[in-house]
């Protein structure tokens, strides 16, 4: 990295001045004995002045390596985001039916564990064929939002292009993510006897995908006559 360029100059403010200061010294260090004795032997001169360079390239290396390490500990920051079903980060929520009749699923938090804030990521939910609601009519109204088939699984995609930030342990409510509309409750108690799970894939400018999943017990309830 080039400490001068324009664009990094305020966040290597000090770092800069202490490199041109670095540098002038070692001209001044060359060009000032010739221009004050011309006439002279320079040669003991010119021994102090390589120590004097010997000594602030030394400070030019340290500082150098200061900036390195803190420009890579920034560099190594980045969100971690999680799923949950409420803000105690719990991923596990139960589906209760009464007489055969659901409950319903509840919306779902974010939660950035991480130690970098973020604003853009999307999240793909994959849902079993076999319990996914493909009702298009809840997903074309939202932009952000897209609901696809593929090799026999569903996959809810939500995207944040920047509409909110999630701050590290902050806690954010999203209902608009529609996970509850795109699983069918009602198959739900037909397919699974007692839980199931939902993984889900988040991507950003961090790099590799973040993986996690969600998990729902069913609880099977019926009314006393």
């Amino acid at each position: 990295m080039c400490l001068f360029k324009k664009e990094n100059f305020k966040e290597a403010k000090k770092a800069n001045a202490l490199v041109g200061a670095g540098i002038a010294t070692i001209i001044l260090s060359i060009l000032l004995p010739i221009i004050i004795r011309p006439c002279e032997n320079l040669m003991p001169v010119f021994t102090s002045a390589q120590l004097a360079i010997s000594a602030v390239g030394l400070i030019l290396v340290i500082v150098a390596l200061c900036f390195t390490m803190e420009e890579f500990q920034k560099s190594m920051a980045k969100p971690r985001i999680k799923v949950a079903f409420n803000e105690k980060r719990e991923q596990q929520a139960t589906l209760t039916y009464k007489d055969g009749k659901p409950s319903g699923l509840p919306a779902l938090w974010l939660i950035n564990e991480g130690n970098a804030i973020s604003r853009y990521f999307q999240i793909d939910f994959i849902i079993p064929e076999n319990i996914g609601k493909p009702s298009v009519s809840n997903f074309l109204l939202i932009p952000y939002v897209s609901f696809v088939k593929d090799d026999g699984e569903y996959i809810l995609s939500y995207t944040n292009d920047g509409r909110y930030t999630l701050f590290v342990n902050r806690p954010y409510r999203e209902p608009n993510t529609r996970f509850p509309d795109a699983i069918d409750s009602n198959k739900c108690i037909e397919v699974y006897k007692d839980s199931f799970e939902i993984k889900y894939r988040i991507y950003g400018d961090w790099g590799e995908p973040q993986e996690g999943k969600l998990k729902v017990n069913i609880n099977k309830q019926q009314e006393v006559a």
